[in-house]
């Protein structure tokens, strides 16, 4: 600690001077230190502290993502409860499931209507699946929707010689769409399993490592973090997003960060309103090993980055499924 807090923070002092040579290096390689020796390791460290004190990223953003990221991680299931069980010992009672502000001026019941429609039949079908039949398969058109809807172009708008806009079926801060995807197929009809990238302006994919299904479930499971249940999906959706396209607009930005995280939110929704119509199960996790999967992307640390990830198959039942019984508010609906 006195060999580091000897080291000034806004200038650059000789390695010498500084103290023991070789604490200063175990300091620099430890990430505590930037040095400007030519080793690879220390240059790479180097290159991102720069890359941090530059405008575009805002660092308590910076902050928040790189250490919020997941490495190896394996979540522990809890098993699902049977009427026999006894109840799981808590530290405290949960807090109530509807929420009432105290010292409400008025109350004012309003009308009991009940929409009809499409988008409402899917919106009622809408749910989280985890039951997926491993031998099924989805077919090419199937995905070929889910990738256009979800994340394909439906529009153009350009602003000048160097700024085009999108339009998604799903809203992005900044109208800047920086989410890219990431399919990592295990089972479709015509399709060579492995990972994927989505090209988004000639409605291609472009086969990034050809994968077994088998080696695909694997690393299903790997990438979101010892989910035993997903490795039966037909496909695993990597969103990652592009900081520099939201940057470019937004340097610096308190709010910039948490855009990105929104923008991959309306595009989980969709995608389930979306398998919801197909007939798809239907999921989306954030519990992601995303250190990892940027790794096997290839992606370079705070230019792209996993943000959220979602699959869907195939449904069956499933013990891990619920069964909600209908809300009526005030009990009397129509």
């Amino acid at each position: 600690m006195d060999a580091l807090l000897a080291v000034p923070g806004d200038k650059w002092v000789n390695a010498d001077a500084a103290g023991d040579r070789r604490l200063v290096r175990r300091l620099a390689e430890s990430g505590l230190l930037v040095s400007d020796e030519p080793d690879e390791t220390l240059a790479e460290l180097r290159r991102r502290d720069e890359r941090l004190a530059s405008p575009p990223w805002s660092r308590y953003a910076a902050l928040f993502h790189a250490l919020t990221r997941w490495s190896t991680i394996q979540v522990r299931l809890a098993e699902p409860p049977s009427p026999s069980s006894p109840p799981r010992p808590v530290r405290w009672r949960p807090p109530p499931h509807f929420y009432r502000r105290p010292r409400a001026e008025a109350v004012l019941d309003l009308p009991l209507t009940r929409p009809t429609g499409a988008l409402q039949d899917v919106l009622a079908a809408r749910k989280t699946t985890r039951g997926f039949d491993s031998e099924a398969s989805l077919s090419l058109p199937e995905l070929s929707i889910v990738l256009q809807t979800v994340w394909g172009c439906q529009g153009l708008l350009r602003l000048g010689d160097d700024l085009t806009i999108l339009r998604k079926t799903s809203p992005s801060g900044g109208s800047l769409h920086p989410t890219e995807v990431y399919p990592l197929v295990r089972a479709v009809d015509g399709l060579e399993p492995g990972l994927h990238h989505y090209a988004v302006e000639h409605h291609r994919l472009e086969l990034l490592e050809p994968l077994s299904t088998d080696e695909v479930a694997a690393l299903i499971v790997e990438f979101t973090a010892g989910q035993p249940h997903y490795a039966r999906a037909q496909a695993l959706f990597l969103m990652t997003t592009r900081f520099a396209r939201n940057h470019w607009k937004y340097p610096a930005h308190a709010k910039a960060f948490r855009t990105l995280l929104m923008d991959a939110a309306h595009l989980s929704q969709t995608f389930y309103l979306v398998c919801a119509q197909l007939g798809l199960g239907a999921f989306v996790t954030g519990a992601i090993n995303d250190a990892d999967i940027d790794r096997r992307l290839g992606l370079k640390p705070f230019d792209e980055a996993t943000i959220l990830a979602c699959g869907c198959g195939r449904p069956v039942p499933s013990e891990r499924e619920p069964a909600f019984v209908p809300h009526e508010p005030r009990g009397n609906a129509k």
